[in-house]
């Protein structure tokens, strides 16, 4: 388990009680996941995350060593979903004027872009992964589109 993770659970950003809902928004828990995405993607890639960025700007860059690909990456990592009006579970991960920004981004740089989500457990160590192409990263994805992107124990994040 990172220092990170260590540190949320000690000063109670994870469910401090049972009627307190989990703090999705704290800037600790967006830096263990992204640590967490740096270290799940290994060896085979240089990454680095960017401190100074915009709004809209992706988080992490990644660079395949192999062939020097590169790749930007927006992580995410969200501790539930919600259920919408039909019943369908969706996870809602951004504004609509953010998203935009992003896809604005993608054009002007001409790198893939995917959207990395942890979901569940804690963001050192999420119950579930997926890595979403930014264009099918909509603003309030349905589970049956984030399924189709899961990522298993084991296999390579892109």
């Amino acid at each position: 388990m990172s220092f990170l993770g260590n540190l949320e659970r000690a000063l109670g950003v994870w469910y401090p009680d049972k009627d307190t809902e989990p703090d999705d928004g704290n800037p600790l828990v967006a830096l263990a996941f992204r640590d967490y995405v740096m270290k799940r993607l290994g060896e085979a890639w240089s990454t680095t995350g960017r401190e100074e960025r915009e709004q809209g700007e992706p988080d992490l860059l990644a660079l395949r060593n192999a062939d020097e690909a590169r790749f930007d990456l927006v992580t995410c990592y969200r501790s539930r979903m919600f259920i919408n009006e039909e019943g369908e579970a969706f996870l809602p991960w951004t504004t609509q004027e953010i998203y935009d920004k992003y896809l604005a981004y993608a054009k002007a740089e001409g790198n893939p872009v995917y959207v990395v989500f942890g979901l569940h457990g804690f963001a050192d160590v999420p119950k579930f992964l997926f890595v979403v192409p930014l264009e099918e990263a909509v603003i309030d994805l349905k589970k049956s589109v984030l399924q189709k992107y899961e990522i298993h124990p084991g296999q390579n994040l892109l």
